[in-house]
């Protein structure tokens, strides 16, 4: 069996290899050196060879096999990119409905294009689509690999390579039922029994928890903020949890037999399908079935064998799978609980009195050791992709658990016991006092001061690399490893008090104006001792939201709350963050501008926020002196009469004498309105208006203000920003320009 294991990770290692670190090109060059060394040791005929030659020839295998997956679909991808074909495919999905327009996943079936998966983007023609219908249309395609500007891998690793705009003739065609559609027709259908059988305040939970339907769960700020930073997320994220939990209740239906066995798997893999067949519910899937398979087939289950083999047989379907984070944590997770949670249980067990062995404090020895184990391989990753870790997940683990596995199984079993509506009703009502205790718990959490370490300074990654160094410290020590690993937790923990008290003490004693970097959109930040104030939070085009970058920002410089907001003006690139950072910090004022009939909505969301979070709310509708702490805001109120970019509020930032001047999106009359009836002498800083455009930044403005510094907040968009004629005029007028699309985030420090 470990030969397997062998095979499988060597083949493993390869693909994530050549996914991060070797160039796709070259690949062939060190599979053939590699697969001659290995043939070289298989004919020397030592027994002690074999591990090495069979890791060697998968190694081998798996940079091959790469190699040839990416020619045959991410580079002829690229053959194809600019171009406006017809083509057809089948539907693989229901439409996912943007407002402006609808998203489908179509299987391409015929044409001069490779046969491979795409995603399609078209009107309300395609909001009627359901999985199985063949499509007709005329696209413009463009290869799956890049979004908002910037290098994008999650669409390869669920196996789709084009992105194709419908530009006209859109036709579907029902061609009978399909088989293949089962899964998600089931899918949507138990989705809208959720929908109708559990309260309003529950449902968007329950379809996330038990079918993985996670599109709204993401959409309600109030849930998805406390859950992440809880540490609570992986209970939405389909994975050997939930199938545990299935298979716990079927068998408890059931029975344990070898006829319950067989029934159990088939279910298994039909839940596997229904929540959409991810990398972590394909492994859950995996490994349930090699477990109730075991007393089937006589057989004994080795997990460390399982685990590799199923990593391998994943990512030789879909080599790219290697990039997916879902992928990566469940695997990560499952290393971590069969390699450490374990012998950290059996520890803890060993040295407990006999007296206070019960249930209840083996119940959080089993949690804290799980959640232990979970965190060795998950925590970096964690840290990689996301930018933050949370600290108290163990804790999170410990309350809620138990009522997660309750919440599950009751969600099911109220489906099923809705045949008879007013029994699955009530059934659904008792479940939903569950999902309710679970949201408690994570609020709680979350609302723990650091309960997220994010990871943007060089004293949090610093901490990392220095926890880890002394957990292998430890592992590898021989004498007194309990004590080892005692020092080395209580070590990590007093550098862990180290790094939040010195970033906070830093940022206390520096006065600071910061121009955030959230992409096509605008956040600013002034520090003042312990003063914090915020112009804006939002930006569009971009995959992360305004209010999780800003938040990373303040929390690394040791900010927990926001004194004062400004707002300039209700567009979602200058506002559209601002919920969501309301969820994760405390906002003393939040400042508007008087609501406009353009504000399209914003504007409720946002008050509606405030409200529910005592957030005291300012309507300006005329100038302003505003001040906080040792931050002065001279705020310049509805000089235009028009748009919301006329009507926006326009500040002056003071700290200590030093000026920076915020414009908004002020077109260049209001701009000119501001120089003719506003004194603007002695400003240092200008933040170009409207990111760059041409028609802000006037000579009117550059000159009255002529100052040394421009900052322009950009990212990536279609609009031109910033404009070559902004750009030539701020040259022309003497201005250093700094661009947070080419600089990152802008730190300026005072005094």
């Amino acid at each position: 069996m470990r030969k397997l294991a062998t095979a499988a990770l060597s083949f493993s290692a390869a693909i994530f290899a050549a996914n991060y670190i070797l160039p796709t090109e070259w690949l062939s060059v060190p599979a053939v050196l590699l697969a001659v060394l290995g043939a070289a040791l298989a004919a020397m005929h030592r027994k002690w060879l074999r591990a090495t030659v069979i890791a060697l020839l998968f190694f081998a295998m798996g940079l091959l096999h790469y190699q040839v997956y990416c020619r045959c679909t991410v580079q002829k991808a690229a053959e194809y990119d600019g171009q406006t074909l017809e083509l057809s495919g089948r539907i693989l999905s229901y439409p996912t409905d943007y407002g402006s327009c609808c998203k489908i996943d179509v299987k391409i079936t015929e044409g001069s294009l490779p046969h491979l998966k795409a995603l399609v983007y078209g009107g309300d023609e395609l909001a009627d689509a359901v999985p199985g219908q063949y499509i007709e249309l005329a696209g413009k395609l463009a290869p799956a690999d890049e979004l908002f500007g910037e290098s994008y891998d999650r669409y390869h690793s669920k196996g789709i390579f084009f992105k194709i705009n419908a530009k006209n003739g859109i036709n579907l065609e029902d061609r009978g039922f399909d088989l293949r559609t089962f899964p998600a027709r089931l899918s949507r259908f138990l989705s809208a029994r959720v929908e109708r059988i559990f309260p309003e305040d529950t449902a968007v939970f329950m379809k996330s928890l038990m079918l993985g339907d996670k599109q709204e769960f993401y959409r309600d700020d109030s849930l998805y903020v406390p859950m992440t930073r809880a540490g609570f997320m992986h209970i939405v994220a389909v994975s050997g949890m939930h199938v545990a939990f299935l298979v716990g209740l079927l068998q408890f239906v059931l029975g344990k037999g070898r006829r319950g066995a067989l029934i159990c798997l088939a279910l298994v893999w039909l839940f596997v399908l229904v929540t959409g067949a991810t990398p972590s519910a394909v492994r859950a899937g995996f490994m349930q079935s090699l477990l109730l398979m075991a007393p089937v087939l006589r057989r004994e289950n080795d997990p460390v064998t399982s685990l590799s083999a199923i990593l391998a047989i994943i990512l030789a379907c879909n080599p790219f799978a290697a990039a997916s984070i879902s992928l990566q944590l469940s695997f990560g997770a499952m290393a971590g609980i069969i390699c450490f949670s374990g012998k950290i249980y059996g520890a803890w067990i060993k040295r407990l009195p006999e007296r206070v062995n019960c249930r209840a404090l083996r119940y959080v020895l089993a949690s804290v050791s799980a959640s232990l184990g979970v965190m060795i391989f998950t925590l970096p990753l964690t840290a990689v992709h996301f930018g933050y870790v949370t600290l108290l997940s163990a804790l999170t683990n410990i309350a809620g658990l138990w009522a997660v596995s309750l919440c599950f199984c009751g969600g099911w079993l109220s489906c099923a016991l809705s045949a008879l509506p007013a029994l699955g009703t009530a059934a659904a009502w008792l479940c939903s006092w569950l999902a309710r205790y679970i949201f408690l718990v994570a609020r709680a959490v979350a609302s723990v001061p650091f309960a997220v370490l994010y990871t943007e300074t060089a004293g949090a990654k610093l901490w990392i690399s220095a926890g880890y160094a002394l957990l292998l410290a430890a592992l590898l020590s021989r004498r007194r490893r309990g004590l080892c690993f005692a020092a080395a937790g209580a070590a990590s923990l007093l550098a862990l008090a180290l790094v939040l008290i010195c970033n906070r003490r830093y940022y206390e004693k520096t006065d600071t104006m910061t121009v955030i970097n959230v992409g096509q959109g605008q956040c600013i930040t002034a520090f003042a001792g312990d003063v914090t104030v915020m112009v804006d939070c939002g930006n569009i085009h971009n995959a992360a939201n305004a209010g999780d970058i800003a938040a990373s920002y303040l929390f690394s410089c040791g900010r927990k709350d926001i004194d004062a907001l400004l707002l300039t003006h209700m567009h979602a690139d200058h506002a559209g963050g601002v919920t969501r950072l309301m969820e994760i910090m405390k906002v003393g004022t939040i400042i508007l501008p008087e609501r406009s009939d353009d504000s399209d909505g914003l504007y409720d969301s946002i008050a509606g926020s405030a409200r529910r979070h005592g957030t005291k709310i300012m309507e300006l509708g005329r100038d302003a002196n505003l001040s906080c702490g040792g931050i002065d805001m001279d705020v310049y109120s509805f000089l235009g009469n028009g748009s919301e970019n006329e009507r926006c509020l326009m500040t002056k930032l003071s700290i200590d004498g030093y000026d920076m001047l915020i414009t908004a999106d002020a077109p260049a009359e209001t701009e000119q309105k501001l120089v003719r009836t506003r004194g603007l002498e002695g400003i240092e800083v200008l933040i170009v208006g409207h990111h760059g455009s041409g028609y802000s930044g006037s000579k009117d403005i550059l000159g009255a203000v002529n100052g040394e510094l421009a900052v322009i907040s950009v990212g990536y968009n279609s609009y031109g920003h910033p404009s070559e004629e902004t750009l030539e005029r701020l040259q022309t007028y003497g201005y250093n320009v700094l661009r947070t699309d080419l600089d990152g985030t802008v730190e300026i420090r005072i005094g």
